[in-house]
C-alpha cells in the first residue's frame, strides 16, 4: 500500500547567494522590482509565482539505509538500481548516501551509529560509490536507530537553499527512542523543510512502522510510506522509487527564500492566495508578499525564489536616510540572529 501526505509548512527564509537556474516554464513576477525607500519604511510588493509542469526542479534526495543485517534484500536491489534511479532522474537533482547501524543507546559510538557515505553531490559516479558502501551487517536487537538517522540527516546535510529536500529512507524494524525521539526527529527533518518517502520492509503497522512510527514522520512532515517491500525484484524495486520521487517532486509546499544575507534589510513573505501555498501542483500559480523594511542606508540587490522551484526574480532596493533609535534596535536584533544561525552551523558540521 502507498499513501501520499502533502505537509502544511510556508516558511520564510533569508539565505546565501546560490547559483543561476534554468528557466523551466517557471515564473515570479514581477520579474524585477527597482524602488527606493527610507530608513525605517516598509514596502510590500504582490508576487505571484507559476510552477512548471513538474512542480519541484531544483531537489535534493538523500538516500538512507538501515545497514544491519536483515536489510540485505532491500540494499542489494537499492545498489543495482543506483544508476537507473539516479540517471532517470532530472540534472538539476543532487543525491547523498547514508547509513545507520545501531543506537547510541546500544553502546555503537554516534559515528559509528550514522556515518554520512556520499555529501550531495550531481556526480553519479560517486553516488553509486556510496551507495555501494552499504552493507547488510551486524544488529542482533530489533530495534535500530532510525530516529537518531533520519536526524543526522536532517541536522549535517549541506542542502542547497532553493532545493526541495527529500529523504528516501529503507528500513525494517522500529527505533530506539532513548537517544532521539520521534518528535525530536520530526522537529529536525521540519526545521530542514525534508520529506521523507519511507520504504518499509513487512506490513503496514510492523518494520519502521511498528507503533506507527513510520506514518507519524511522513504524516508530519509530508512524503510518503510504501509497506512490503521485501524480496520484490530490482525492475519493482527502481520502479518504485523512482515513482514515490516523482510523487513527492509534483506537489510543492511553497517555501520562500532571498539571497540577501546581511543586517541593512528586513524581509518578510506573506502567502495571500486564497488557496495557500500548500500542496500547490505543477502548472498551478499563487501569489504571495514580500515586505521590505530599510535598515541601513544602502544599495542592495538580490533574488527571490521558492524552495524546488528554477525561478527567480531581481529587486534593486536603495534604502536612504538616517537610522532611528528604534531602527537600530531592528537592526542589532537581525545582526543577533544573524550570529546565531552561524554558530547553529557551526555546531551541526
Amino acid at each position: 500500500m502507498v499513501s501520499f501526505v502533502p505537509h502544511l509548512r510556508l516558511a520564510i527564509a533569508a539565505v546565501c547567494a546560490c547559483s543561476a537556474l534554468a528557466v523551466q516554464a517557471q515564473s515570479i513576477s514581477p520579474n524585477a522590482v527597482d524602488a527606493t525607500i527610507g530608513v525605517g519604511e516598509s514596502l510590500t510588493i504582490h508576487k505571484t509565482i507559476t510552477l512548471g509542469a513538474r512542480a519541484a526542479t531544483t531537489v535534493d534526495v538523500f538516500f538512507l539505509a538501515d545497514n544491519t543485517g536483515s536489510m540485505g534484500s532491500t540494499i542489494n536491489a537499492a545498489k543495482a538500481g543506483a544508476t537507473a534511479i539516479v540517471g532517470a532522474l532530472p540534472t538539476t537533482y543532487q543525491f547523498g548516501v547514508g547509513r545507520y547501524f545501531g543506537d547510541p543507546s546500544e553502546g555503537v559510538p554516534p559515528a559509528t551509529a550514522y556515518s554520512t557515505l556520499q555529501p550531495l553531490t550531481t556526480n553519479t559516479a560517486l553516488v553509486q560509490a556510496g551507495i555501494n558502501g552499504w552493507i547488510a551487517s551486524g544488529g542482533g536487537d530489533f530495534p535500530e536507530g532510525n530516529f537518531f538517522g533520519l536526524k543526522q540527516v536532517a541536522d549535517t546535510t549541506a542542502w542547497r537553499p532553493e532545493a526541495q529536500r527529500l529523504v528516501v529512507w529503507f528500513g525494517d524494524a522500529p527505533s530506539h527512542t532513548a537517544t532521539t525521539t520521534q518528535a525530536q526527529a520530526i522537529a529536525a527533518l521540519d526545521a530542514a523543510n525534508a520529506k521523507v518517502i519511507a520504504f518499509n520492509n513487512t506490513s503496514a503497522g510492523g518494520g519502521i512502522d511498528q507503533g506507527g512510527q513510520a506514518s507519524a514522520i511522513v504524516g508530519a512532515v509530508g512524503g510518503s510510506l510504501t509497506n512490503n517491500f521485501l524480496g520484490i525484484s530490482n525492475a519493482a524495486f527502481i520502479a518504485a522509487v523512482l515513482a514515490e520521487i516523482d510523487a513527492a517532486a509534483s506537489f510543492i509546499d511553497l517555501v520562500f527564500g532571498s539571497s540577501f544575507a546581511g543586517p541593512g534589510l528586513s524581509l518578510g513573505f506573506t502567502c495571500t492566495d486564497a488557496l495557500g501555498c500548500t500542496n500547490v501542483a505543477g502548472g498551478q500559480s499563487r501569489t504571495f508578499d514580500l515586505t521590505i523594511t530599510g535598515l541601513l542606508p544602502g544599495v542592495y540587490d538580490f533574488s527571490v525564489f521558492a524552495q524546488g522551484v528554477a525561478a527567480t526574480e531581481l529587486d534593486h532596493i536603495v534604502v536612504t536616510g538616517i537610522p532611528e533609535p528604534e531602527t537600530y534596535a531592528l537592526m542589532l536584533a537581525g545582526l543577533a540572529a544573524i550570529g546565531a544561525v552561524a554558530r547553529r552551523r557551526r555546531a551541526t558540521r
